[in-house]
């Protein structure tokens, strides 16, 4: 039983080095999509089904956070505001 423990434990430790490791890549895949986010026009941004504000409060979030939760929520919480409207861009 011990050694099964073990390489758990091994596999735990490997997996938490693989996310550190892999975090300044993370960080920087966040922080190209947000700058392509901040170029974008109101009217681009609004047919995605976000606004300006969504952006500057997703950049706002601490780096390890992942902006595109808090954008996501922001887009399906309009969208179930007006249910019948498919063009968002209208």
């Amino acid at each position: 039983m011990v050694p099964s423990l073990a390489r758990h434990a091994s596999f735990g430790a490997a997996a938490a080095l693989k996310r550190a490791l892999a975090w300044p890549a993370r960080v920087a895949a966040a922080r190209r999509t947000m700058n392509a986010l901040a170029r974008m026009s109101d009217y681009e941004l609004r047919d995605i089904g976000l606004t300006r504000q969504d952006v500057a409060d997703a950049t706002a979030l601490p780096l390890d956070a992942d902006p595109s939760a808090l954008l996501v929520r922001r887009r399906a919480g309009r969208e179930r505001a007006s249910p019948g409207r498919t063009d968002l861009a209208a």
